[in-house]
């Protein structure tokens, strides 16, 4: 368990260093994560508690930094820009535990006693396609914003900032892109694929 009594901010990072990572030096990024890494363990153990995929949380922290470090002007204190990464790749994981835990839920509702058979199975891969198919036929900025934000579990915000548009226009796509898909989704349910057999 990490020592939850240090504090983040003894994290002393040179400017030398981050001008070296936002040049992608291979060997500057080994040095920052080296002298990084038990803090952002610390930070994710705060925000997420104890996780069994914690070294996966720790690696997207790492991917979400160095692809953003350029964007890092100095204007505040390097450990306050690490620690908005490690908060909002905690809560990605918590969106995500909790989609899952929902899910989990559902299904233990109706259990499955028996192995699946090879008409369950085809009746999975018509249900996928069938998902793929009806996402096809959204025009691109509504499947853009459907994937990001029910898929990929990203924040309105999030996508705001990711496509360049306004919050507002994010929520109104949502909404067009939900309407369109369910509409397309049952019809291709409907018609597609076969009921189960009795």
């Amino acid at each position: 368990m990490p020592d939850m009594g240090e504090s983040v901010k003894r994290m002393n990072v040179s400017g030398e260093l981050i001008g070296r990572c936002q040049h992608e030096d291979p060997d500057a990024q080994q040095e920052l994560f080296d002298q990084t890494h038990s803090d952002v363990h610390r930070m994710l153990y705060r925000l997420a508690g104890p996780q069994q995929d914690m070294e996966d949380l720790v690696q997207q922290v790492y991917l979400a930094l160095f692809s953003s470090i350029r964007r890092f002007e100095g204007r505040s204190a390097f450990s306050t820009y690490l620690f908005g990464i490690c908060l909002r790749v905690a809560k990605k994981r918590a969106r995500s535990a909790g989609r899952f835990n929902r899910l989990r839920t559902k299904v233990r509702a109706e259990p499955v006693t028996r192995p699946q058979t090879p008409a369950d199975q085809a009746a999975g891969a018509e249900l996928a396609a069938a998902v793929h198919r009806a996402l096809g036929e959204l025009p691109n900025k509504l499947r853009t914003v459907l994937v990001l934000f029910e898929m990929e579990g990203l924040s309105g915000k999030e996508i705001a900032e990711l496509l360049s548009i306004k919050e507002a226009t994010v929520w109104t796509r949502l909404h067009h892109a939900r309407k369109t898909f369910r509409r397309s989704f049952k019809w291709e349910t409907r018609n597609q694929i076969p009921a189960a057999p009795g």
